[in-house]
């Protein structure tokens, strides 16, 4: 009996930590951005994953082939597309110190 009051137990942690893993990948698909901002209940706040997101988007409007995952875990390529493009309005605040304005 208490060999299986044990096997219960191992796999009740198993299938907790698989739900877990599960469920962690779905938290970073609901997040919404607007721009720079992420919509949450209570407003609007920049966060650098919008930020990332958002430069990512205007190399792709420009032509560049960049993706969203490219600029958020590289951070040198998140460098030369603000310096290469900061002049654009719409990186403004996503770029802040990387700006090829501040090197005039």
């Amino acid at each position: 009996m208490r060999e299986r009051s044990k096997l219960t137990s191992v796999a009740a942690v198993v299938g907790t930590a698989v739900l877990t893993f599960t469920v962690v990948p779905d938290a970073e698909a609901k997040i919404k951005c607007q721009g720079i901002f992420q919509v949450n209940k209570s407003g609007l706040i920049s966060t650098p994953y919008c930020q990332e997101l958002e430069i990512a988007r205007v190399a792709r409007s420009y032509g560049w082939k960049v993706t969203d995952a490219q600029v958020r875990n590289d951070p040198l390529k998140k460098v030369y597309i603000c310096q290469a493009l900061g002049g654009d309005t719409r990186l403004k605040g996503a770029c802040g110190a990387y700006s090829r304005d501040l090197y005039r």
